[in-house]
């Protein structure tokens, strides 16, 4: 139902309005909005309250015209459905948002030619700095970004030569690990079970650490391939596969985890004993991982903290911290559960 009060609603609200009815400067109201670390917490929630309830909208705009930044930074992940990244990104965009950014998101579906056109894109719109998954990217990219001057933090692997920042972890050493640690409970015939359809350098990495793991101890790993996504929990019939086509298996490691959920629901609807016959692993944490029972033995990556530490690394850039090549190893654990 409109009301008089509605009807009398002639244009947007101004800032001079939110300032008014605030009982503040303008300038204040411009710094809740564009810089909420020059003013108190209280202010801001004070000034932000009486904003939302006039219906005031900021003109990013004009804002960033005077500033030079937008207040938004580009976030590009290979998926948004696998939660792994989920957690990444609620983490980061904790800290960003109590810092006044705002996050654009793009997947890639690992695609490093997507990955270009999403890197153009948000340069295109002026985002203030760039969280990207992963330290493989096409030449194309890496160009566009070093010469936008734009703060960038690479996630989700180690590297010691960033292109700006770099805040992971090594997935070649987790998967050397995680084979090492079957490999000390008595397991001899591994297969690593990878996506086909997909390029990823993080999964590649996971195979090579695990081959070569496998490789000093005198043993080889069956490489196998399946062309559900990563995240899906698909694909976990792939184990009735290895075991007709290799009897003596007696662990699987999957270079994610939720396909290696399914494939212990698999084992257990087809009368396959877990870990007796067979030992199953994988890479990532996720309740489900816990949930499940047998519960997944699993590498779990250390996501919030990751996330958080870009964040860190991204606002120190903002601040004028302009020290590049930071890199900020986070290391993985092993989470031994009944799988394996």
């Amino acid at each position: 139902m409109v009301t008089d009060s509605d009807s009398a609603l002639t244009g947007p609200v101004r800032l001079q309005e939110v300032a008014e009815a605030a009982g503040v400067s303008t300038i204040t109201v411009s710094r809740c909005v564009n810089r909420p670390d020059r003013v108190s917490a209280k202010t801001r929630a004070h000034v932000l309250e009486v904003a939302a309830r006039l219906g005031y909208i900021p003109n990013r705009l004009a804002s960033s015209l005077v500033s030079s930044r937008t207040g938004v930074v580009g976030a590009i992940v290979p998926t948004i459905g696998n939660p792994i990244h989920a957690e990444t990104l609620q983490a980061a965009t904790d800290i960003l948002g109590g810092a006044g950014y705002r996050i654009l998101l793009g997947d890639t579906g690992y695609s490093t030619a997507r990955e270009a056109e999403l890197v153009q894109t948000f340069l295109g719109h002026q985002v203030d700095g760039m969280l990207i998954t992963g330290v493989q990217h096409s030449a194309a990219c890496v160009t566009q970004l070093r010469r936008s001057g734009v703060p960038v933090v690479e996630t989700f692997e180690f590297t010691a030569s960033p292109i700006d920042c770099n805040a992971g972890f090594s997935n070649f050493e987790a998967g050397a690990a995680l084979t090492h640690y079957l490999i000390g409970k008595g397991r001899r015939r591994i297969a690593f079970v990878e996506h086909a359809h997909i390029d990823d350098s993080r999964m590649n990495a996971r195979r090579d650490g695990a081959l070569s793991a496998a490789a000093k101890a005198g043993l080889n790993v069956r490489l196998h391939a399946i062309d559900s996504d990563p995240g899906t929990g698909m694909g976990g019939e792939v184990v009735g596969t290895i075991i007709d086509a290799a009897p003596e298996t007696d662990a699987i490691i999957f270079a994610g985890h939720q396909v290696a959920v399914g494939a212990i629901r698999y084992a257990i609807d087809n009368g396959i004993d877990i870990p007796e016959r067979l030992a199953i692993a994988g890479f990532g944490d996720s309740p489900i991982s816990r949930w499940i029972r047998p519960a997944l033995t699993t590498v779990r990556f250390p996501m919030r903290e990751m996330g958080e530490e870009a964040a860190r690394l991204l606002l120190g850039r903002l601040a004028g911290d302009n020290t590049v090549g930071s890199a900020v190893n986070l290391g993985f654990e092993i989470m031994m559960r009944e799988s394996a």
